[in-house]
């Protein structure tokens, strides 16, 4: 831990008189240097992604090996450093590691020189990934001016919404989802019209282009004209029909046609749309002795070997400067410290997926709907870890299993569902479907999103949707 002594200079307000006076205070605080946040940041990386990094330090430090030994052979380098002093080797940086041990125990502690917490880390740990263009709407809507009365019909709306944002059920559909509650309707739609992306939950492109027209252009009034009458005209590049039956200049028309081509007819048309790309997996499950165990696969890794030269130097077998022995010094600290990094990252990150494992070894004996409800906050409290450094362990991480490749994130319950897992969600709608053999009666969506409902747990009818289509089920329409 690093200790500051820090001088405080206040100014002393009395009746006729300013005074500056100097306090001392004496704290113990930790510092986020540039390496102890890349420290941090390595813990978010992949196997491939912390490869660029070691690939980097290889490249910029001259006392790393950048040749791999040939496999069987044994060059005079090997030898070097088979009989190298490891004790001498460490005495020069005991102190750096002993300092940098320290600093290593929490990385997720939000501190900086000002003793208040560093405004990345609560940056970072207020970005919520959202993905979906519901997700996306809700997050909105949650945080907004909305009553409970409207936030449970924005549920509703959102769930019915196409790729592009337009609404696919009809006011009448709407109205009987509403009920008692709908004249909330019209006025919660334009609202809704207005979040982000502004444009959605209204019935076609034209309504949609006139919410945006509305919205980022109030005063333009031809502007609006355009995309009621003569939008076609506008494709077609017939510029003279709307400047003769509009009676309009020629630069306003030139300006509002401008300002028309910066709107978008498809307003959600970008949402949920990734590239597509290989899963490398950093982790493997195996049964040992009947239980489970997680095993990091970290062969693509590139060694990192000292070069038998420069021990050699440090060592006193070669002679040197003053200022070439500090250097190589400093290079070696260097390696030491991304060495260090490397292991607690790869120990931090078993020990947390182990752990999840361990709770979750009924999916793993019986496969889907048996994920158990689990939180973020639940594996930090039994490590003694951060949340945050729980949250950074297990992103961007996947874990090859005999049921598949998953996410070390999949194993943590949606916040959307309270402590119901998706896995579970799935299972209920796989049963109820199952039902229909028995009963001879089809459930649609809507029918399970109700269903679902007054099991206490709200969803979308779109996410019934989308679940529906991972498990291969078909829609209600075929299954009659």
């Amino acid at each position: 831990m690093v200790v500051h002594v820090r001088v405080f200079e206040n100014w002393v307000f009395k009746m006729n008189r300013i005074e500056l006076k100097q306090n001392l205070k004496l704290t113990q605080q930790l510092v986020m240097t540039p390496k102890l946040q890349l420290a941090i940041k390595m813990l978010t990386m992949n196997n491939l992604e912390l490869a660029e990094v070691i690939r980097q330090e290889i490249t910029e430090n001259p006392i790393i090996d950048d040749e791999p030994p040939i496999i069987g052979e044994k060059s005079e380098n090997t030898k070097a450093d088979e009989s190298f002093d490891d004790a001498s080797y460490f005495k020069e940086i005991k102190d750096y590691v002993i300092n940098y041990d320290e600093q290593l125990r929490d990385l997720s502690k939000p501190i900086n020189l000002d003793g208040k917490q560093d405004k990345n880390y609560i940056l970072e740990n207020s970005l919520i990934e959202t993905d979906t263009l519901y997700e996306f709407i809700m997050d909105q809507v949650r945080t907004g001016d909305f009553t409970e009365d409207e936030i449970r019909l924005c549920e509703y709306i959102a769930g019915n919404l196409d790729s592009d944002g337009f609404l696919t059920v009809s006011k009448q559909e709407l109205e009987n989802y509403a009920g008692d509650r709908k004249l909330l309707l019209e006025p919660l739609l334009y609202k809704m019209s207005r979040l982000e992306p502004v444009g959605i939950a209204v019935c076609d492109a034209v309504s949609s282009l006139l919410v945006q027209a509305d919205y980022f252009f109030p005063d333009d009034r031809l502007l609006k004209e355009i995309i009621k009458d003569y939008l076609k005209d506008v494709a077609n590049g017939n510029n003279y029909k709307i400047l003769k039956e509009t009676g309009a200049p020629v630069s306003q028309v030139e300006e509002s046609i401008s300002r028309l081509k910066t709107l978008n007819p498809r307003p959600a048309v970008n949402f949920g749309q990734a590239e597509s790309r290989y899963i490398v997996p950093d982790l493997y499950l195996r049964k040992i002795n009947g239980k489970y165990a997680v095993f990091m696969e970290d062969d693509s890794l590139p060694p990192i070997k000292i070069s038998s030269y420069y021990k050699k130097i440090l060592n006193g077998e070669i002679e040197s400067s003053a200022i070439t022995k500090d250097y190589i010094e400093e290079k070696l600290k260097s390696v030491m410290w991304l060495i260090k990094s490397i292991k607690t990252r790869k120990e931090t990150i078993l020990k947390i997926a182990n752990s999840i494992v361990e709770r979750q070894t009924d999916f793993f004996d019986k496969g889907r709907g048996n994920l158990k409800p689990l939180i973020l906050k639940t594996i930090a409290s039994e490590l003694g870890l951060h949340e945050s450094t729980v949250s950074r362990a297990t992103s961007n991480k996947y874990l090859s299993t005999h049921l598949g490749v998953f996410e070390l994130k999949d194993f943590f319950s949606g916040s959307a569902y309270g402590d119901v897992s998706s896995d579970y969600i799935m299972l209920r709608i796989k049963e109820i479907v199952e039902t229909e053999k028995v009963t001879g009666k089809i459930y649609s969506d809507s029918d399970i999103m109700v269903i679902l409902k007054k099991a206490g747990i709200n969803i979308a009818r779109r996410t019934i949707a989308k679940y529906r289509d991972i498990m291969d089920i078909p829609p209600s329409n075929r299954r009659k």
